[in-house]
């Protein structure tokens, strides 16, 4: 949990303003979508704000620096606004060519003037909250299209899970995440340009509101799944309290995120990392790793499938986020340390991923497996195969019962026992045959039971 919610961190101070060259073409935008579940009390509230405070209080100390430029920025703002509104009552009654034209280019001088300014007209504001997709436009422009959410609830999350097939939040989220033009045009306004949207979001949620994102059909094949680093904490004992964090430790991570943000938000423009030769050839090597992937079978296949298409992405990304964690902001080059361990944690997040699946996409082996651990009593001596759970069950397809055994095996609750060869016999070969944990069948049973 610590290190998905450290991730995310740096994640929310960069906010897509780093970006990593891979060639002339090919330069990625630094941008993650964290999705962590956690059973309710095992703590995420005081993890989330712990990892969050530092970039509240730099928000803080950073308005109060620029306040009064911020003041200085609107009064000429507003002094642009009623001069262009001046000038276009004049432009209504000139007749004069000449004059006309200079109208114009004085126009066109003061609303470009404005939207260089747009940005300093408004103090830093880092994070938002559950938001509409008009608002969440608005605020973006307002922060140069940069913006984070980083909450121990579904917060923002939720309009995904909620969506309507053309739900246009939809829409702005998925390009908000690769950085794809944004524009928002409502009757009697002007129309609401983001070239560089980018969109930092970081949620914790329960096992339930991963549940309601599989039921919503309406998002399937988006590519929704395919952008979201997932991770299932797996359950443990109620939440006692934050173990007591040492002071030096504590300040160190603040001084991090602190230079994090003031390379990030003193910049310019953006922040475009390298790659040295070690580390793009280790980045390539993982990425002919996930070629001729095929596309699985059902809901769960796609996820996969559009998954594993964007982890060369994932590696980029974090990669880039452990690359400013570690230097701090200070050196522009991705190393082979760097990259290694971009790769570690993209491994990492590929394994968690069928874990999620089973949250999001609880099939019908996983429901048959449920149901046997708390009804059924085996004799935990004699070994039972997929076809003995068929009968026992009254299941019709053998591949549910397989699926079945698979979530038991994934959870050291059966093993597999070795089989006699059949060698010099004809007939059908014997079914693979299982045996029973004892200990860990009653313990699951009981947490089964009494979460």
């Amino acid at each position: 949990m610590c290190l998905v919610t450290c991730l995310s961190a740096i994640n929310s101070a960069v906010r897509g303003k780093v970006a990593v060259r891979v060639n002339d073409d090919w330069i990625e935008p630094a941008n993650a979508f964290f999705v962590l579940c956690a059973e309710s009390g095992t703590g995420k509230s005081p993890v989330n704000a712990f990892f969050k405070e530092p970039m509240l209080t730099f928000q803080q100390q950073w308005n109060e620096s620029h306040s009064g430029e911020i003041l200085q920025n609107k009064a000429r703002a507003l002094g642009n606004k009623k001069r262009i509104r001046a000038l276009e009552l004049q432009i209504e009654k000139q007749k004069d060519q000449a004059q006309f034209d200079k109208i114009v280019a004085e126009i066109s001088a003061l609303q470009r003037m404005s939207q260089v300014s747009a940005l300093r007209t408004h103090g830093l504001e880092i994070f938002v909250d559950d938001i509409t997709n008009k608002s969440l436009l608005e605020v973006m422009a307002q922060q140069g299209g940069r913006v984070a959410v980083m909450e121990a609830e579904a917060s923002l999350f939720r309009h995904f899970v909620n969506a309507k097939p053309l739900s246009p939040i939809v829409d702005t989220l998925l390009k908000a995440f690769s950085g794809e033009p944004v524009q928002l045009k409502r009757s009697g306004e002007d129309m609401l340009v983001i070239e560089q949207p980018s969109l930092a979001m970081n949620v914790m949620v329960q096992p339930a509101v991963l549940e309601e994102l599989g039921r919503n059909k309406a998002i399937i094949g988006r590519g929704l799944f395919g952008r979201i680093l997932f991770y299932v904490c797996n359950p443990q004992p109620k939440y006692r309290g934050l173990a007591q964090i040492q002071s030096d430790l504590k300040a160190e991570y603040a001084e991090t995120i602190h230079a994090i943000l003031d390379h990030v938000e003193s910049s310019k423009g953006r922040i475009v990392l390298s790659m040295d030769s070690e580390a793009f050839l280790e980045w390539n090597c993982f990425v002919r790793s996930f070629e001729g992937l095929h596309k699985g079978v059902g809901d769960a296949g796609e996820v996969i499938w559009e998954w594993c298409g964007k982890a060369a992405k994932h590696v980029l990304h974090l990669a880039a986020f452990i690359h400013m964690f570690e230097s701090k902001g200070r050196w522009e080059t991705i190393d082979r340390k760097s990259m290694s361990l971009a790769i570690q944690c993209t491994r990492w997040f590929c394994d968690a991923l069928p874990h999620a699946i089973e949250v999001i996409f609880p099939e019908s082996g996983t429901n048959l497996a449920k149901k046997m651990l708390q009804l059924w009593e085996p004799a935990f001596d004699m070994p039972f195969t997929a076809r003995d759970v068929q009968r026992a069950f009254g299941v019709e397809l053998v591949r549910t019962a397989n699926q079945a055994i698979d979530w038991l095996l994934r959870r050291g609750l059966i093993f597999p026992c070795l089989m006699s060869a059949q060698s010099g016999k004809v007939g059908r070969k014997h079914s693979q045959q299982y045996l029973v944990v004892r200990d860990a069948w009653f313990a699951a049973r009981n947490n089964l039971r009494n979460p």
